[in-house]
């Protein structure tokens, strides 16, 4: 997926990177797969990336995390617990104290780190709050660049300690060299947060990326007429979508939905989706789950009709690139205000049902099975959409931005 050694043009000219990224390869989670085909296309020289452990996540043995940087594990040993704990009705934030001590080891590290004279400036990447924290402390005690990648929402996408992060972002505004936002709606909410803040925002947009298909690239054929395919994570972020869409298939006859999620069946029916009959689920490698994409009758694009009103405006999935380059029909299922709902409409690039129907999803589904022209016209807007998510078109995007924030006069 990462472009070959032999032709991959250096990050910076000179020294490399400081990277604090709580998701980083071979962890198969959203976020992870942005940083490898973003920072996987260059020659990053110098950089050091510090970075979670991969256990609790699934890694899989194909050609995913080949950035070649080096890499230091900082997390919570296994046993720590996953959950916060109650003693005798007390709630204990077991958790939250475990990344809080990751948190100060990893600050100080980092903050050695970018002392070397190789290192040109820090670049610290969301989710994962204590991660952020750890890179605001060492940015204090630098005078390196500091800048900051927001892959997922975050002030208005936590569900507590909202204070904390409010104190977090107000630091991100007042010191961060550039900060970047995965959409358009993202880019203005970052910039208008960090006005309120008194900064004048430097907030660049960078579409996730994802490199062009080829020619003889596997695909996957499966089984439904037509089969519907989903990859990825189901949680509250698209899961009323994904349950509804999951009934809709058992009144189309034919219809088969796939979903290829790491995530168990116990899980995934926690979240109101009934697996079973024409609802089946499969865990997949990355290269499994992109020739799944390559073959599906139609590729299903959800966000949640319940879900947060930022996030559902600001969100742009992972999986949005993938699809775009995969060349079959998309069926975007999510409120009229979000952000894939109004990006889709503009490029004209998927079926769109915006209201809450499952009947209504049932007659999308059913006209992309049957009308060869739309599907032939969403195919060829969704390429036209693509060239925004070219990897090499992205990745310079943001080399540029790191180079000129790297290289701008600090006060």
């Amino acid at each position: 997926m990462s472009t070959p050694p032999a032709v991959r043009p250096r990050l910076l000219p000179e020294g490399g990177l400081v990277v604090c990224a709580y998701c980083f390869p071979p962890m198969s989670v959203g976020p992870a797969f942005i940083l490898d085909r973003l920072l996987g296309r260059f020659d990053l020289g110098e950089t050091v990336v510090f970075a979670g452990e991969p256990h609790g996540y699934s890694a899989h043995a194909d050609d995913f995390g080949q950035t070649r940087a080096q890499v230091v594990r900082v997390d919570v040993p296994r046993s720590w617990p996953a959950r916060d704990r109650r003693v005798a009705g007390i709630p204990l934030r077991v958790r939250t104290a475990g990344n809080l001590l990751v948190a100060s080891r990893l600050a100080v590290s980092l903050a050695r780190a970018l002392r070397r004279p190789e290192a040109r400036a820090l670049l610290a990447v969301y989710p994962k709050q204590h991660f952020l924290l750890a890179a605001c402390l060492a940015a204090r005690t630098t005078r390196k660049p500091f800048l900051v990648y927001f892959t997922d929402v975050y002030v208005e996408g936590l569900p507590r300690g909202r204070r904390t992060a409010r104190r977090i972002e107000r630091y991100v505004a007042r010191r961060a060299s550039v900060v970047f936002a995965m959409s358009g709606p993202h880019r203005d909410q970052l910039a208008a947060r960090m006005a309120a803040y008194g900064i004048e925002p430097n907030v660049i947009e960078i579409p996730h990326p994802f490199p062009a298909p080829q020619a003889d690239a596997p695909v996957t054929r499966l089984d439904g007429s037509p089969s519907i395919l989903f990859t990825g994570a189901i949680y509250d972020a698209q899961a009323d979508s994904v349950a509804r869409l999951a009934e809709a298939v058992r009144s189309v006859d034919g219809a088969r939905l796939h979903l290829f999620s790491q995530m168990s069946a116990s899980d995934i029916e926690a979240e109101g989706v009934r697996v079973g009959g024409p609802v089946t689920l499969r865990a997949a490698t990355s290269n499994e789950t992109l020739a799944a994409q390559r073959g599906a009758g139609i590729l299903f694009l959800p966000i949640a009709f319940g879900a947060n009103e930022i996030v559902r405006q600001t969100a742009a999935p992972t999986k949005l690139a993938e699809y775009l380059a995969a060349g079959r029909p998309i069926l975007v299922h999510a409120p009229p205000d979000a952000y894939v709902t109004r990006y889709a409409r503009e490029h004209g690039f998927a079926e769109i049902v915006d209201e809450p129907d499952a009947v209504a999803l049932a007659r999308a589904v059913e006209r992309l099975a049957t009308d060869e022209t739309r599907r032939a016209e969403l195919v060829a807007n969704a390429a036209a959409t693509f060239e925004r998510h070219r990897a090499e078109r992205v990745a310079e995007v943001f080399a540029e931005a790191v180079r000129a924030a790297i290289d701008r006069p600090r006060a």
